[in-house]
């Protein structure tokens, strides 16, 4: 069986995508046991620095992986493969590490990461396409072709792969969305957050997917408990988004903070040690995303953990 594509997007900035991306690959990791790839291609790296640190994604990128590496394969022409830019171990959770020794995986997370050098390497590509005529429509297409031709071979490895898209619509951007199976669009309960998904739910159904609705998975993030807050919410579930799924709302709090701040890329530390207070909320977005995968596409993945 090949790995279930999803998409975290969204237009608007600062709404809570990596930080969604590394709970639920965490969460579908730890309770249900599964290998998840996170594939940042946000060159601000926020994931990848989430998962590896910041001297990790340096490392990684040393080491000839990542995304702009990955990007400079298809600048080269050379044959599509994503295995070799791919950090195989990305995981930041005691309980993971410890079944892996024992030869006893039980969910595992791997990434291949983002680097800021993924935006000049970018748009060094956008200037010498767009010279020999192309547009960003035929880089999209073409972008979007190899990354799936690359990806092919290692999506047996895995069950989830997470896209961290950017907050825009660059070819790259776009490439990544033509490969999605489900979408998760995070966004916060203000009217800016709205608009911004809003505009990025139309335009997703105008050139990706005619039937977003049935494979779009909302999480309103950094919520904040107040009047204004609960109306918002309220007004995206029964007026702007009511044909879509929802997922847990997730509080503002400074766990959600401190659990994203690894110390080193050789620290790892227990699920309820990372996620202090917002445990429950990393079990209930793993939870209802895998019950709308599995009602979207026939999935099941039992419990592992409790």
């Amino acid at each position: 069986m090949t790995a279930l594509i999803t998409a975290i997007a969204n237009l608007k900035g600062g709404v809570g995508k990596s930080t969604t991306t590394v709970m639920l690959a965490d969460g579908l990791a730890y309770y249900f046991g599964l290998t998840v790839l996170v594939i940042d291609l946000d060159a601000q790296a926020n994931s990848s620095q989430m998962l590896l640190t910041e001297r990790g994604v340096q490392m990684a990128s040393d080491q000839g992986k990542g995304a702009h590496h990955f990007l400079k394969q298809f600048v080269d022409r050379e044959p599509p493969a994503a295995g070799p830019f791919i950090m195989p171990n990305a995981v930041t959770l005691e309980e993971l590490r410890v079944a892996e020794e024992k030869d006893e995986r039980l969910g595992w997370v791997a990434a291949l990461p983002a680097h800021p050098q993924l935006r000049l390497n970018e748009l060094s590509l956008e200037e010498d396409w767009y010279s020999n005529n192309g547009t960003p429509s035929t880089l999209a297409k073409a972008l979007g072709d190899h990354m799936r031709e690359a990806l092919d071979p290692v999506l047996p490895l895995y069950d989830v792969v997470l896209l961290d898209c950017p907050p825009h619509l660059s070819p790259l951007a776009r490439a990544g969305l033509s490969l999605a199976n489900l979408f998760i669009t995070p966004t916060i309960a203000d009217a800016v957050s709205t608009w911004g998904t809003k505009q990025f739910s139309q335009w997703t159904v105008d050139n990706v997917s005619k039937d977003l609705a049935e494979r779009n998975f909302v999480v309103v993030t950094r919520f904040r408990n107040s009047s204004y807050a609960r109306q918002v919410q309220a007004e995206l579930r029964e007026i702007y988004l009511k044909d879509r799924a929802f997922g847990p709302t997730i509080p503002e709090s400074i766990h959600v903070l401190k659990a994203m701040d690894r110390a080193a890329p050789d620290s790892y530390n227990t699920f309820k040690g990372k996620y202090g207070g917002v445990s429950g909320d990393v079990h209930r977005l793993a939870e209802r995303f895998a019950e709308f995968a599995g009602a979207r596409t026939g999935v099941s993945w039992p419990r592992m953990r409790s």
